[in-house]
């Protein structure tokens, strides 16, 4: 009876070793698969990400322009006028970019000093310096 399993476990060896060129075989073939498989679906999540950074920058450069649109108004405003005061426009705006997560925090800060008393000059006359900086290509 040992004899018999031993023999029968020879014969199971023996086929394993034949059958294994067709299992590497198999498994070569899957992996080629796989790497074209990824290959297609990461190109593919690559143009749906690319589309979204685009989107995103596109809604983020809008941010700085309307800052850089309201600060041009608000120093606009005080050149043509005698007695000047911060628009209600200008502390609407402070309040409303303070929801936009990815406004920069330094702009906001620079807002709020102006509120708090300092001329619109010290941003104004930092504008294209603030452009340079934030604008995203």
């Amino acid at each position: 009876m040992s004899d018999q399993l031993k023999s029968k476990l020879k014969e199971l060896e023996t086929k394993k070793k034949e059958l294994q060129p067709k299992i590497d075989e198999i498994n070569a073939k899957r992996e080629e698969e796989i790497q074209r498989v990824n290959k297609k679906y990461d190109h593919l999540i690559y143009d749906v990400d690319y589309t979204a950074r685009q989107l995103e920058d596109e809604f983020y450069n809008d941010l700085i322009k309307s800052f850089v649109q309201i600060v041009t108004r608000e120093f606009d405003l005080k050149r043509s006028s005698d007695i000047y005061e911060l628009t209600d426009e200008f502390k609407d705006y402070r309040q409303a970019i303070g929801q936009f997560d990815m406004f920069p925090e330094e702009l906001i800060n620079k807002l709020h000093r102006v509120i708090n008393g300092e001329p619109i000059e010290s941003i104004m006359y930092d504008l294209e310096n603030i452009q340079k900086k934030y604008l995203r290509s």
